[in-house]
């Protein structure tokens, strides 16, 4: 950790992401995941659509490639926040990261620096869930929107997702119980044959408690996707039907609810 920063947010999952700091900076620019390239990136900009003019957060940023992309795509201005101080320096530090159009805050999603009714776009791409108050980051969302704007989370899909280990079996490897529960994933991620240095934390939700903390902080939701390969990308690359036998992620398209 950069002397002077604390370690912010929850802290199991932020010392993950502080330690595998370098190996994420390193798949992420030389864009070796194709789960995301080919995928949810895909996905998420299809959904987004035109964002000229727009004023963006990107919650849980990283290294700022998503928060460079809005910006050549016309966004006014982007704000990229994230508890990792290591990512928020490689975004600051990137050649085209000094944009003046672009802002890297190192910060907790669940305590935004952010102006109320601030931003016309929230987007959380594949932003780990809370652990101490999984419900606050939606509430800030809520508070840092304009009435008229949205908000776009993507995330590892809370009924089928599971550890590598788990989906390489036969069975889900969870119970009914865990699933209504609290799922926590440990793993180290093993991306185009690179394994990061050391595990992350993930804790997962069932899909009525994640739906629910959406729409308890003032949010309806207006679309509902399940990101994955198409079928020529299946037919064309063994790669999917090795890596993708299940659903994987879901992004969903909220707007907040106003009082009639």
């Amino acid at each position: 950790m950069t002397q002077g920063d604390e370690m912010l947010g929850d802290l199991e999952v932020s010392r993950g992401y502080q330690q595998n700091a370098e190996y994420w900076e390193r798949i992420v620019r030389q864009r070796l995941d194709k789960f995301q390239t080919e995928v949810t990136d895909v996905a998420l900009l299809n959904l987004i659509g035109d964002c000229s003019g727009a004023n963006v957060l990107d919650a849980g940023c990283g290294e700022g490639y998503f928060t460079r992309e809005m910006i050549a795509r016309g966004a006014a201005h982007v704000h990229g926040v994230d508890t990792c101080a290591e990512l928020i320096t490689a975004a600051r530090e990137h050649p085209d990261g000094g944009s003046p159009r672009s802002e890297y805050h190192h910060a907790d999603v669940a305590d935004l620096p952010l102006n109320d009714a601030s931003v016309d776009v929230v987007v959380a791409n594949r932003l780990p869930h809370g652990i101490a108050d999984p419900a606050q980051r939606f509430d800030e969302f809520r508070r840092v929107l304009r009435p008229s704007g949205r908000l776009l989370v993507l995330s590892m899909h809370p009924c089928f997702y599971a550890a590598r280990g788990e989906r390489d079996g036969v069975g889900f490897g969870s119970t009914i119980d865990d699933y209504f529960g609290v799922r926590t994933v440990q793993q180290r991620f093993d991306v185009a044959g690179l394994t990061s240095p050391v595990e992350s934390f993930q804790q997962f939700y069932s899909l009525e408690q994640h739906i629910g903390m959406i729409t308890a902080a003032g949010f309806a939701i207006t679309a509902l996707l399940e990101p994955r390969p198409s079928a020529e990308q299946r037919r064309s690359d063994e790669f999917w039907e090795k890596n993708f036998t299940r659903p994987l992620f879901m992004l969903l398209e909220c707007t907040l609810v106003t009082a009639n």
